[in-house]
């Protein structure tokens, strides 16, 4: 599902000459992980799914990781640095992937 959501966002990017931020496909690679954090509550975003959404806008904006960044009170520092990595690597692991070149 993902990927055919993927190649119609960028589709839609690619006619408009827009930048994606693949928050999905960063959802995607969390939901993957043997120790997944709850990103959604069947409906709505947690407060993990928020930051984790959050740390990728900030990485295609930037074109910088957000590895490190020190703000996330209401996560663990290890819950927090699996996000930003995930983030960090979906984004700056290919970024012209999602027009961000």
């Amino acid at each position: 599902m993902q990927s055919a959501l993927n190649a119609g966002y960028l589709f839609i990017a690619g006619e408009q000459h827009a930048e994606v931020a693949p928050v999905g496909a960063a959802w995607s690679e969390v939901a993957g992980l043997e120790s997944s954090p709850d990103l959604c509550d069947g409906s709505h975003p947690t407060s993990k799914g928020t930051y984790l959404a959050a740390c990728v806008f900030y990485a295609a904006i930037f074109r910088q990781s957000p590895s490190g960044l020190g703000y996330h009170p209401w996560l663990s520092g290890g819950e927090a640095t699996q996000l930003q990595d995930v983030a960090a690597a979906t984004v700056l692991g290919d970024p012209s992937r999602w027009g961000l070149s």
